[in-house]
């Protein structure tokens, strides 16, 4: 017993304090790892533009979530951040974005390190030496976009010009699905009947910093000063008193869209209650706001080799986000991007098969601003802008439609196509005093369509091109593409 005793308190764990102390550490060093991957992995990813987003959750492993900043519905170019969006912003763990370019309200996010820009100032863009008739569409020949003003900052969205009788009228700001566009704006008021000849004043006294404050239920005249109008949160509608002491034509001059703080009730009404419509406006009813692209024509992903090149872009800075010790997401990750290059490979030859039935003599989109010119050149088509030599005015004069005439005839254009539905004022009017067709789908140049995704918007512009320039476009093949695009979305 004695003997036994002994060998079993011989037996008694001895306790090596360097052995603990270096697996105490690595213990330490391989949850401090687990838990970086963790924190990677819950933090957002926010996507600016509908497009970015659907891109970036094509490439993104299904456990990084991703956060679409603008709605589909809203128009990029003219969209305000809002103070939901810019919190949503601030939280995010990357914030991927067109850029300026094609989102002029994210400037001011750009020089956030978080802020990854994956458009047209970011990527090397494809030139397509092989269409002789098109020259060189590289990027620096992108930059003569006439058919946009430069209104800069603290300069104007929108004008109108009234014609109106002495007395009192109403100008109404509503929130719209619980948020005023923007907290305040600017505005300009002239006694004036020609918006072009009031516009250097009117971008002059916007800029100035000596505005007058005015608040709800407050009085604005028309003078040679800007109104700094701030908007009540606290109420779903701000309202203003517009007093007019002598008859006449006044232009207004807004910093931002009048439309944008329409909930129910049109913004300005008499005494009456009755609307007051513009006599004139810029932009003109129904057509695309101005927009100033700069030197850069930030539409690349109508070329889907560009559109690889964003993924990739977007698929590295992801891959940076990702733990080192987290190798079955990197792995995930580069899976996806291989999948969204094959899709969009083959998105590309099934593009040039379709555009192949097009007569050769009728390969000319004629379209109301540029935006298709990387489709063109990529695809061998000749693109056009209405905006280029008919300008704004949805008032076409005789020898406007003369030369549009010749041009028209020239080229052997048989159809317009229209970048909204209905088609702009513009384009009707032009169809109609030119007896050119208008196509019976609306192209998407913006983004994404109100459903689908990048490449179902490929594969609708693409067969309404085709079909309505005389070809023969098969969508079975697109719409597979749309399906292997949308299972990587939606896994």
């Amino acid at each position: 017993m004695s003997n036994f005793s002994n060998q079993s308190k011989k037996a008694k764990p001895i306790i090596n304090k360097t052995v603990l102390k270096s697996s105490l550490v690595a213990g330490a060093f391989l949850f401090s790892g687990i838990n970086q991957t963790a924190q990677a992995n819950t933090k957002s990813i926010v996507a600016v533009e509908p497009l970015v987003c659907d891109v970036v959750s094509a490439i993104a492993p299904p456990s990084t979530p991703v956060t679409c900043l603008i709605d589909r519905k809203q128009d990029v170019h003219d969209v305000r951040i809002t103070p939901r969006q810019a919190q949503t912003l601030k939280s995010a763990n990357q914030v991927f974005t067109l850029g300026s370019e094609m989102t002029p309200a994210i400037k001011k996010w750009l020089d956030n390190p978080l802020t990854v820009v994956v458009g047209v100032s970011a990527i090397e863009i494809d030139e397509h030496h092989d269409h002789d008739d098109h020259g060189d569409h590289s990027t620096a020949k992108h930059d003569d976009h006439d058919d946009h003003d430069d209104h800069g900052e603290g300069a104007f969205e929108w004008a109108g010009v009234f014609d109106l009788s002495a007395g009192t009228y109403k100008w109404s700001f509503a929130k719209v699905d619980g948020d005023y566009a923007d907290p305040a704006m600017k505005m300009v008021i002239l006694n004036s009947d020609d918006i072009e000849a009031s516009e250097e004043l009117a971008k002059e006294l916007l800029g100035s910093k000596n505005s007058e404050t005015k608040r709800n239920n407050d009085k604005l005249v028309a003078q040679e000063k800007a109104y700094f109008l701030s908007f009540n949160e606290k109420k779903d509608i701000t309202t203003f008193t517009v007093e007019i002491k002598k008859a006449g034509k006044y232009a207004f001059f807004t910093e931002h869209m009048p439309f944008e703080f329409e909930a129910d009730e049109h913004f300005f009404k008499d005494v009456s209650g009755d609307d007051v419509e513009p006599i004139a406006q810029v932009p003109d009813e129904g057509d695309h706001h101005h927009h100033d692209h700069g030197e850069l024509d930030p539409h690349i992903w109508h070329d889907p080799h560009n559109i690889i090149k964003m993924g990739n872009v977007i698929s590295k800075n992801i891959n940076k986000k990702i733990s080192f010790f987290d190798r079955e997401t990197k792995k995930v990750l580069k899976e996806r991007t291989q999948a969204v290059n094959s899709i969009l490979e083959d998105l590309d030859l099934w593009t040039q098969k379709q555009v192949a039935t097009i007569p050769t003599d009728r390969r000319t989109i004629v379209s109301k601003h540029k935006a298709l010119e990387y489709y063109g050149d990529a695809f061998g088509l000749k693109t056009m802008s209405l905006l280029d030599f008919i300008g704004h005015s949805s008032s076409l004069k005789p020898q406007t439609i003369s030369a549009v005439l010749a041009e028209l005839k020239e080229e052997n254009v048989k159809v317009l196509f229209a970048e909204q539905k209905p088609p702009s004022k513009l384009l009707k009017n032009l169809s109609r005093q030119t007896s050119t067709s208008i196509a019976s789908n609306q192209i998407y140049v913006d983004g994404l369509m109100p459903t689908g995704n990048t490449v179902s918007v490929a594969v609708h512009n693409t067969c309404t091109i085709v079909n309505s320039l005389g070809g023969g476009c098969d969508e079975k093949e697109g719409n597979e593409l749309e399906g292997k695009w949308n299972s990587l979305i939606n896994p």
